[in-house]
C-alpha cells in the first residue's frame, strides 16, 4: 500500500516542476516585455507635458484667450486642494476663484502656497454666510469674458473643459445665452 502512494505522488511531483517552469517562464517573458515596452517611453526630461503643467504661466493673457474658474465649495479641503492641482493643467485657465463657505473657518490658501508654485493664480474669498448663491457674485479678481462655475464635487478633465472653452470661443453668442451687465 505504502509503494502505491509513492508511485502515485511521483507524477504530482514531475507535473508540478513542469507548471512550475512553465509559469517562471511566462512571468520571464512578461517582465522582459513589460522592460522593452518602458524604454518606448518618453523621458521626463524630454516630457513637454510635464514641463508645461507646472511652469508658472504670464499673466498678460489676454481675456478673449482664456477663462476664470469658480468652485464653492463647503467643509472639502482635501478634496479641494486635489481639484485645484488638476485644473491647474489647464492652458486656458486665467484664474481660480474658490467661494469659502466654511463660515468661522479659515481657508487652506496657506496650505496651497506652501505646496508649490501653481502656474494658475488660486482666490481664496471667504464669505460672512453660506448660500449657494455666493458665486453668482461679481467679483472684482474677474478678467475674463468666459467663466466657468463647477461644484467642489466634479471633477473635469484637462481636455473637456480645453474642447468646451474651443467651442464657446468660436461661438459663445450662440452657446450661452449671456446678460449684457456689464462689459469688461
Amino acid at each position: 500500500m505504502m509503494r502505491c502512494y509513492h508511485i502515485c505522488k511521483l507524477p504530482g511531483r514531475v507535473l508540478g516542476a513542469r507548471v512550475l517552469r512553465l509559469s517562471l517562464v511566462a512571468i520571464l517573458v512578461l517582465l522582459l516585455v513589460a522592460g522593452a515596452l518602458t524604454t518606448l517611453l518618453p523621458n521626463n526630461k524630454d516630457d513637454k507635458m510635464l514641463s508645461w503643467r507646472r511652469e508658472v504661466k504670464a499673466q498678460g493673457q489676454s481675456a478673449l484667450a482664456s477663462f476664470t474658474l469658480i468652485m464653492q465649495t463647503y467643509n472639502r479641503s482635501d478634496l479641494l486642494l486635489r481639484l485645484l492641482n488638476h485644473y491647474q493643467a489647464v492652458p486656458q485657465l486665467h484664474k481660480a476663484i474658490v467661494v469659502w463657505n466654511n463660515v468661522g473657518e479659515k481657508p487652506p490658501e496657506d496650505l496651497w502656497n506652501s505646496l508649490g508654485p501653481h502656474p494658475v493664480p488660486v482666490i481664496f474669498k471667504p464669505q460672512t454666510t453660506n448660500r449657494m448663491r455666493n458665486r453668482l457674485q461679481a467679483f472684482p479678481e474677474l478678467e475674463t469674458q468666459a467663466v466657468l462655475m463647477v461644484d467642489d464635487d466634479m471633477l473635469i478633465s484637462a481636455q473637456d473643459l480645453v474642447f468646451a472653452f474651443s467651442v464657446w470661443q468660436e461661438a459663445c453668442f450662440h452657446c450661452v445665452r449671456r446678460l449684457q451687465l456689464r462689459r469688461l
